[in-house]
C-alpha cells in the first residue's frame, strides 16, 4: 500500500510543482500621446479588451492601472515620446511585465502605440503601432487594434518566464521635413501624420542597419518615395518637402511682332504637372495700317499639351502643345464679312522658368494657316514682318 502511495506521489509531483509555480503578472498602463487629450472611454475599452487577451494568454492582470510618472525630473509627454523612457520610472512592483497603450486622436482616427515592457531590466520586449476609428465603430475598431497586438503577447508568453532583452532594435524614429498633415508610410504601413513639423514613431521592430522604404503622401501634393538606412537606436529622418500638384494655370502673354496687343489664357491639368488642355486669346490692334483705318485681330486657340524632358521638380521645364485656332480680322469701316483664318498649332515648344507658383514662359508660335474660307493669310506659316514666327513672352500663375 505504501509503495502504491509513493508511486502515485512521484507521478503527481511534477503536476503539483507546476501548479504551485506562480504565473506571470501583467500591469496595464493607458496614456494619451498629447497633453490634455485623455479619453476615459477609449482607455476603458482598451483596458477591457487587453485584460481579456492577457487572461486568455495565461497572464494574471493586476488590479488598477499604472500611470506615467510625473515630476520635473521625469520624461514628459509630448516632449518625450520614447516609450522606454516614459516607462522607465513607472512603479511596477510585483509585476513581471507592463502592457502599455499610448493613444493619439487625429480627427476621427485613433493611433494606438502598444508596448510590452519588462520593468526588471528596463527593456522593450515588443510592440505594434496600429489604428482605430472613433465614433459608432469605436468598440469594434479598438477590438481589432488589440488583436494586432496579440502576436506580440503570444511571443512573450511562449518565450518562457525569463525574457532576454532584445538588442540591435531601432527604438525611435523622428521624421521631419514634409508639410503639416503629410502621411508617412514605412514599408507598407502608415505610421502617422506630420504634426507640429515632425512625427515621432516611438517604437519599431526594425533592426539597426535595416534600409526601409519611406513614402510620404498628402492631398494636393506629389508623393515622395525614398529608401533610408536605420543606423542607430535613435534615428532622425530629415525628408524633403513635397511639391504641390498643379491643377490650374492662368497666364498673360505678349508676342514680339504683335507689339500693339496682349493675350491671356488658362489651362486645366488632366494629369498634375504633366498633361493639360487650355485656351488662349490674343488681341492685336493696328491703327491706320489698312487704307488709313484701324485693323483688329482676335486670335483664339485651344490646345492639348504635355511636359517633356524635365521633371516637375526642375526649375526649368519644357512642354509641347498641339491644337487649332482662329484669327478673326475686323477692319473698321469696311463693309462685308470679317476675315477668318483657321490655323493649327504645330508644337509650340515652350520653356518655363519656375519661381514657385509663378512661371516665366518663352515660346515661338509655330502656327500654320490653312487658307480656308474668307481669309487673309492663305496657306502658310504665320510670321512677323521680319520673316520669323512670333515670339511670345508671358507670366503664368499655377495652383
Amino acid at each position: 500500500m505504501r509503495r502504491r502511495l509513493l508511486l502515485l506521489l512521484l507521478t503527481l509531483l511534477p503536476a503539483l510543482l507546476f501548479a504551485a509555480e506562480p504565473g506571470r503578472k501583467a500591469a496595464l498602463l493607458m496614456a494619451p500621446l498629447s497633453t490634455g487629450a485623455r479619453d476615459p472611454l477609449v482607455e476603458d475599452i482598451l483596458s477591457s479588451e487587453l485584460t481579456t487577451v492577457l487572461q486568455n494568454s495565461g497572464l494574471t492582470v493586476a488590479a488598477g492601472r499604472l500611470a506615467v510618472p510625473q515630476g520635473a525630473d521625469q520624461p514628459r509627454l509630448p516632449q518625450e515620446q520614447r516609450i522606454s523612457y516614459l516607462l522607465r520610472g513607472v512603479d511596477a512592483t510585483g509585476n513581471d511585465v507592463i502592457i502599455a497603450a499610448f493613444y493619439l486622436a487625429q480627427g476621427e482616427e485613433l493611433i494606438i502605440q502598444f508596448a510590452l515592457y519588462d520593468p526588471a531590466v528596463h527593456t522593450m520586449l515588443g510592440g505594434v503601432l496600429t489604428r482605430a476609428r472613433k465614433g459608432l465603430t469605436l468598440f469594434a475598431s479598438v477590438t481589432a487594434a488589440v488583436a494586432d497586438f496579440g502576436p506580440a503577447i503570444k511571443r512573450y508568453v511562449e518565450g518562457g518566464y525569463r525574457v532576454e532583452p532584445p538588442s540591435g532594435i531601432v527604438e525611435r524614429i523622428a521624421v521631419s521635413g514634409p508639410p503639416e498633415g503629410s502621411r508617412v508610410v514605412f514599408v507598407d504601413r502608415e505610421v502617422g501624420v506630420i504634426s507640429g513639423g515632425n512625427l515621432v514613431v516611438p517604437y519599431t521592430q526594425f533592426e539597426i542597419g535595416t534600409t526601409i522604404p519611406v513614402k510620404v503622401q498628402k492631398e494636393g501634393y506629389h508623393s515622395f518615395e525614398g529608401a533610408y538606412p536605420l543606423m542607430s537606436p535613435q534615428v532622425d529622418l530629415r525628408l524633403p518637402g513635397l511639391y504641390r500638384e498643379t491643377r490650374f494655370d492662368a497666364q498673360v502673354v505678349w508676342s514680339f511682332g504683335l507689339a500693339s496687343g496682349f493675350g491671356f489664357g488658362g489651362r486645366v491639368h488632366l494629369v498634375p504637372d504633366s498633361l493639360f488642355v487650355g485656351f488662349e486669346h490674343y488681341r492685336t490692334i493696328h491703327p491706320g495700317t489698312f487704307w488709313g483705318t484701324t485693323v483688329r485681330h482676335y486670335d483664339t486657340n485651344i490646345q492639348i499639351g504635355e511636359y517633356v524632358i524635365f521633371p516637375y521638380t526642375s526649375i526649368i521645364r519644357v512642354h509641347l502643345a498641339v491644337g487649332a485656332g482662329l484669327i478673326v480680322t475686323d477692319v473698321a469701316g469696311l463693309q462685308g464679312r470679317d476675315y477668318t483664318d483657321f490655323y493649327i498649332l504645330a508644337g509650340d515648344p515652350t520653356a518655363e522658368l519656375a519661381l514657385g507658383p509663378v512661371k516665366i514662359l518663352l515660346r515661338p508660335d509655330l502656327h500654320y494657316a490653312l487658307g480656308m474660307g474668307y481669309n487673309l493669310l492663305g496657306r502658310a506659316w504665320i510670321r512677323t514682318p521680319y520673316g520669323l514666327p512670333p515670339l511670345t513672352l508671358g507670366v503664368r500663375y499655377s495652383w
